[in-house]
């Protein structure tokens, strides 16, 4: 029987690639001078505090003689392409719900649950802290309580600084105190009169009771002390010294010890149960990355006039609230991942502690689950631990690609001074439900007469809504084949290379795709 479909319609995937062509960019062989230094921790996590410890085989690490394999597998990942373990934050909401119990034989108990604006609390006993350190060679920030108030919120601190400190030594990086102290009040913890002032006041003496402590269990350690601060939800950079912001925290003597040694903000692309959210227009999108970051960036610069430390995203995902199925866990969150990391780079923001529980569905992974899951954005966190790779002196500029699409994005890597790579994200939604045939956008770019073609790492998956089967570079990282470790499953993508032609490397992207294109 004859073909029912049109002529057209077999040409329609061609002539989709052409009219998405643009003129191509000129790479520079040394950066330019919009360029900053990458650290090789620029993608590291965030796990919630209640999750932290082993508690009936159902969370995050592990402890010392049970450590998560699992979780072992896919940081060490991670760090077979930048040379270090992702850095570990210890923190979050319930970390100022916790309240030290020397008796407690369980590492925390829940007690409640959380309703409204109300609490659940939490527990902790002496075991919690036998999760530090199950991750080989990885530092750690920990969360200390600053909520908890009265005598137990100083037994609690203490009792937090003198464990932690045995249990990490050398790899306790920096502490923080205290998660988003501008919601204190809108969750019950402090009553509508407290002030900033108050919350000055109250980090000052806890800071106190930390360093005291630290001093008698361990004076050589005691002599590094720094924190981490100031952890808010907001980044008002209003003049008033009277809001509860940031900038009026460190007007009113946050740092008068002078031992905040890295700026802590909070960031989220929007609410899970927000009006408006889409994949496209909130994720999969740059213009809408860089407007969620813009505050950040201008508070990182304000904030220079109190403390010179540098500023990190100290907790931060897609959605608060956990995420949202169908679009923190699909396909389109991991390209997410790498714009929205790579961007931050680019404006200084030295590191991006991806929050992480034990089942949200903006995990990275799920530890927990019957049976463990590596998530989608977890592919996104590879790519961007690939592009920051081995070499020293890293460097990154974002790239205009010239097409006017905020849909899609570029970045170009440099190593001692010398262009290495270039990151490519084509973020225009495809979802594998689709009748219609996955469109093709070929984008090229002006190189170097040193450069004669790459190597490709291809970040994909059926979809942009697709769970799974997801690739990076042909490799599976799926808990289902090896427990985490790569597996290949596409040969042919493992040895992709495009060549330069008349000094012009291109390569060709479906929507919903990702490239590393590593020069040689």
């Amino acid at each position: 029987m004859p073909s029912s479909k049109s002529p057209i319609s077999y040409l329609l995937p061609f002539l989709l690639s052409l009219t998405r062509s643009a003129a191509a960019p000129t790479l520079s062989e040394s950066p330019p001078g919009d360029a900053i230094p990458v650290s090789p921790y620029l993608n590291s996590f965030s796990i919630e505090f209640e999750n932290f410890p082993l508690l009936n085989l159902t969370f995050m690490t592990g402890n010392a003689t049970h450590p998560n394999q699992f979780s072992i597998n896919l940081l060490s990942n991670l760090a077979k392409r930048t040379g270090v373990m992702p850095m570990i934050r210890v923190g979050g909401s319930t970390q100022d719900d916790a309240q030290f119990i020397p008796s407690q034989e369980e590492p925390v108990i829940v007690i409640g649950v959380t309703n409204g604006t109300d609490r659940a609390g939490v527990t902790i006993g002496p075991s919690f802290f036998s999760s530090y350190g199950t991750f080989p060679a990885t530092t750690y920030i920990p969360g200390i309580t600053l909520a908890v108030n009265g005598s137990e919120g100083i037994e609690t601190r203490q009792a937090e600084t003198a464990y932690i400190s045995q249990a990490l030594g050398n790899s306790l990086e920096i502490i923080e105190i205290g998660n988003e102290p501008d919601l204190f009040q809108h969750w019950n913890r402090r009553p509508s009169t407290w002030n900033v002032t108050d919350y000055v006041e109250e980090w000052l003496n806890a800071s106190k009771v930390i360093e005291s402590t630290l001093t008698k269990n361990d004076p050589d350690l005691a002599k590094n002390i720094a924190f981490f601060a100031p952890s808010f939800a907001g980044t008002d950079v209003g003049d008033s010294l009277n809001s509860f912001a940031p900038l009026a925290a460190f007007a009113h003597g946050l740092d008068s010890g002078n031992n905040i040694k890295v700026l802590s903000g909070h960031n989220y692309m929007g609410s899970a149960t927000g009006a408006g959210v889409t994949l496209q227009s909130t994720l999969m999108n740059h213009t809408s990355i860089v407007k969620s970051i813009s505050s950040h960036v201008t508070l990182a610069k304000e904030l220079q006039k109190y403390c010179s430390a540098p500023y990190v995203m100290g907790e931060t995902n897609s959605l608060s609230g956990g995420g949202a199925a169908g679009l923190t866990n699909v396909f389109g969150a991991a390209l997410w991942v790498v714009d929205y990391t790579l961007w931050q780079a680019t404006q200084n923001i030295q590191r991006v502690h991806f929050h992480n529980s034990a089942t949200s569905p903006y995990a990275a992974w799920s530890p927990s689950t019957i049976p463990p899951t590596t998530n989608a954005p977890y592919y996104g966190n590879l790519m961007v631990a690939a592009t920051v790779g081995l070499l020293p002196d890293r460097s990154i500029s974002y790239l205009d690609l010239g097409n006017g699409d905020e849909r899609t994005s570029a970045y170009t890597i440099y190593s001692s001074s010398k262009l290495i790579s270039v990151v490519i994200l084509n973020m225009i939604e495809y979802l594998s439900t689709s009748s219609t045939a996955r469109p093709k956008s070929t984008f090229s770019v002006n190189i170097p007469t040193s450069v004669k073609g790459a190597l490709v790492e291809r970040l994909t998956a059926p979809g942009a809504d697709a769970l799974s089967g997801v690739t990076f570079g042909g490799f599976s990282y799926d808990y289902s084949r090896a427990e985490g470790k790569p597996v290949l499953v596409d040969a042919a993508a493992a040895l992709e290379e495009v060549s330069a032609k008349n000094g012009v490397l291109s390569v060709t992207l479906q929507d919903s795709e990702g490239v590393i294109l590593h020069l040689f």
